[in-house]
């Protein structure tokens, strides 16, 4: 099934995803054409709980599809209609809306308020960052309200929406919510750990998106340097462009290796995952910068231009390598989790087998 999974959406997004549809859902901030074919399709709902209105599947599908988006820059937010929001909503037991999910990115400063209680729920705050949140149905959340964690999903229509863009061209909008009333229908008790469970699904979402992008790059750096002639040879035969060849292949796949173990732990463990995780997102946000240098640097000039599609890819690897927090932020995290597990613990977690308990 995961192959079967994999091929559908390799063949989908190859034919309905290429440079023209990412420059016109760059000028028009949105895809809506594709959106709505993976929807009918499911691919929107996969890894969410068919109960709550999903398509059914696991963390190994949804992994699939972040990863295959990565690789064809599909400018939608796939990863948080499944893996993030979709979640979110299972995990609270409610119904999965149509349309796009929106998940704030983390942004110190912004911040939801939620007061009163049971029938008069009131809304107040400012989440910014949010991937197409003006074009979001629903705006799907973690708050701290009447003492305890909420899962919050809002509809977007009823926030004030402030419109912004990431380097990518992608929107990365504010909404506003100012003493917003809400019904029960919005509002669920969120089981404990739920806002630390999503920071790990949005890092491993980040690592993902950044494996299937940089194989992209990888794929396209080759194929030109084999392509292209100097002196009456391809330039992947004079020893500084292999040099940077082999070291983008590397970095392409220690992100994409890093990114499936971290998948495949989470899938098992959940958060107890955390230091897999960590790992994987250090280790993607650092081969995203790699990758770009490299790729540039063999392109040229070329690579510059933006009739030339490899921006496509090295611009999104710079804003995902630092959304969900960049490397710095989860090295740290991984060495606090490293040193917990201390001197003798650290080896075994390193060869842990990933369906281990």
């Amino acid at each position: 099934m995961s192959d079967l999974l994999e091929e559908s959406l390799e063949r989908l997004f190859a034919e309905r995803c290429g440079p023209e549809v990412r420059r016109r859902a760059e000028e028009e901030g949105f895809a809506a054409e594709l959106f709505v074919l993976l929807e009918e399709s499911g691919f929107t709902q996969l890894s969410v709980d068919e109960r709550a209105g999903g398509a059914g599947g696991g963390i190994a599908e949804a992994a699939t599809l972040c990863r295959l988006a990565g690789r064809h820059a599909v400018p939608l937010p796939l990863a948080e209609c499944t893996l993030l929001g979709g979640s979110l909503v299972a995990t609270a037991g409610m119904t999965l809306p149509p349309g796009p999910l929106g998940v704030a990115l983390p942004h110190r400063g912004d911040g939801l308020v939620l007061s009163g209680g049971a029938g008069s729920w009131r809304l107040s705050g400012r989440v910014g960052r949010v991937p197409f949140g003006g074009r979001a149905s629903h705006l799907a959340a973690v708050v701290e309200g009447a003492g305890d964690e909420h899962v919050l999903l809002v509809p977007v229509a009823l926030a004030a929406v402030e419109a912004g863009r990431n380097l990518a061209g992608e929107a990365r909008d504010a909404l506003r919510f100012d003493d917003v009333s809400l019904g029960d229908a919005h509002v669920a008790e969120a089981p404990p750990g739920t806002a630390a469970d999503l920071e790990l699904r949005g890092a491993l979402s980040r690592s993902l998106l950044i494996a299937g992008a940089a194989e992209a790059v990888s794929a396209m750096t080759l194929d030109y340097a084999g392509e292209r002639r100097q002196f009456r040879r391809p330039i992947a035969g004079f020893q500084a462009v292999a040099n940077r060849l082999v070291l983008l292949a590397a970095e392409a796949e220690l992100a994409g290796m890093a990114a499936r173990v971290a998948a495949e732990r989470f899938a098992a463990l959940g958060s107890a995952a955390a230091f897999e995780v960590a790992a994987a997102k250090a280790s993607a946000s650092r081969a995203a910068t790699a990758v770009a240098a490299h790729a540039h640097q063999v392109h040229a000039a070329i690579g510059m231009t933006r009739d030339y599609p490899l921006h496509h890819f090295t611009r999104r690897l710079w804003v995902w390598r630092q959304e969900w927090g960049g490397e710095g932020h989860w090295a740290r995290r991984l060495g606090t989790l490293a040193a917990d597990c201390g001197a003798e613990g650290l080896w075994p977690r390193l060869t842990a087998e990933p369906s281990a308990s």
